[in-house]
């Protein structure tokens, strides 16, 4: 999960209010710097040299952070009257959800089948449909707020982690189909990351793209997700706590 939620709903609403002269400054500057000390983590290389897959699933992680930056701290109120088309903010979001679910369903099973199964997945073990994520674990995402989806939407990553974060390199190489696309899973493992992004765009569009803090705030939860997945706890709650005073 990104840095915490609420104090980043804090962080990004700051836009919205008066702030001139030295306390825009200050709280620009402020943000800058946990932007760096997010970047130094991300660099330190303590992971162990992970795995290829881990490593595009760190992707997955930052496209999510990005999804947290441009959303959080928006008014709850847009999840059902903000729309791109016919999608409601909530739409997008539960789709989100429910693509997130059926890629982790799809690409475990391309890198598990046996020889002699077929290459598309089964229909019965995909958990969901496309618009739909699983219930009763994602029933809050009808009438949740922003924060409560965002967290779902965490929920589902976490969980595509745990099924994929094993997959092994010889693995990545099986095909696997994407719709009527014959791909391997390898590439099946990038969409997770480039449906996240698709999702974080078309977002912006629905709600705009917020002004320079919330700009900084979002780049600071994408490079979170760079990291978050193998960083020490205690130096993500240190950085947390620096989150919180910002806002104090």
């Amino acid at each position: 999960m990104p840095p915490p939620l609420a104090e980043l709903a804090k962080v990004a609403r700051l836009d919205q209010e008066e702030l001139v002269g030295d306390t825009r400054s200050s709280r620009r500057d402020a943000l800058y710097g946990l932007l760096r000390r997010e970047q130094a983590i991300a660099a330190s290389g303590e992971s162990s040299a992970p795995s290829e897959v881990s490593r595009i699933l760190d992707f997955a992680q930052a496209a999510y952070g990005d999804v947290v930056g441009v959303l959080v701290g928006r008014d709850d109120g847009l999840l059902d009257t903000a729309r791109d088309g016919e999608w409601s903010l909530r739409d997008v979001l539960r789709h989100a959800m429910a693509v997130e679910l059926r890629y982790a369903a799809q690409i475990e099973y391309s890198a598990t089948r046996s020889d002699t199964d077929p290459v598309p997945i089964p229909p019965d073990l995909l958990p969901c449909d496309r618009l739909s994520p699983t219930e009763p674990a994602f029933a809050a995402s009808r009438i949740g707020g922003v924060l409560e989806l965002l967290q779902l939407l965490g929920q589902a990553r976490a969980g595509s982690d745990t099924r994929l974060a094993r997959v092994p390199a010889p693995a990545l190489t099986r095909p696997s189909m994407w719709g009527n696309q014959l791909l391997d899973v390898r590439m099946r493992l990038h969409q997770i990351a480039v449906h996240l992004t698709e999702t974080a765009i078309q977002i912006e569009k629905i709600v705009g793209s917020g002004g320079e803090l919330r700009a900084i705030t979002r780049r600071c939860c994408i490079t979170r997700g760079m990291h978050e997945r193998w960083s020490p706890a205690e130096e993500r709650a240190v950085l947390d706590d620096s989150y919180h005073r910002l806002t104090a």
